[in-house]
């Protein structure tokens, strides 16, 4: 009586509630996506808008900036399976698959990016960067925005099968 009358009462989570939609929540996007945001935040502002500033600083703090980004990150990755796990099975298999599929890609992504700029591709085909910089994307902001981009793509393949 106590378990059904406390726990079977909670309604349980669903995809679109972090998804832009009818259903999007503001609040459980924050719940569930606020840690990976805040490590997107700390890494355009170290990596991309003060990265000359940042550069110069001592080797403590700066290794205090990527061990809070990553930090940021593994309690993104415990949020994203708490909410995982408050969905029913059907919700839980697609958005499992999705999420799989969203890190895995943007993961891929970023490797051949980074290999394709080692060799020198993009230096070739576009020339050297006015700033100085690189053409390679391994910041944390840029991670966020590929997999954003890949989660909506996941999104729509695997919610098509179950239509």
């Amino acid at each position: 009586m106590l378990y059904t009358g406390f726990v079977m009462n909670i309604k349980p989570n669903l995809p679109n509630e972090i998804f832009w939609g009818k259903e999007y929540s503001w609040r459980m996007d924050n719940k569930v996506n606020g840690w990976l945001a805040l490590a997107a935040v700390i890494s355009s502002l170290a990596d991309i808008i003060f990265a000359h500033t940042v550069s110069q600083w001592p080797l403590a703090p700066r290794a205090g900036i990527v061990l809070a980004e990553f930090l940021a990150l593994a309690l993104w990755a415990r949020s994203m399976t708490h909410w995982i796990r408050g969905m029913d099975e059907m919700h839980r298999r697609i958005t499992t698959s999705v999420v799989l599929f969203a890190v895995g890609a943007t993961f891929f992504f970023m490797l051949l990016w980074h290999c394709l700029n080692r060799v020198g591709l993009f230096d070739a085909a576009f020339g050297t960067p006015k700033t100085g910089g690189s053409w390679d994307i391994g910041t944390v902001c840029h991670g966020f925005l590929l997999l954003v981009l890949f989660y909506g793509i996941a999104q729509a393949m695997f919610n098509r099968r179950y239509k």
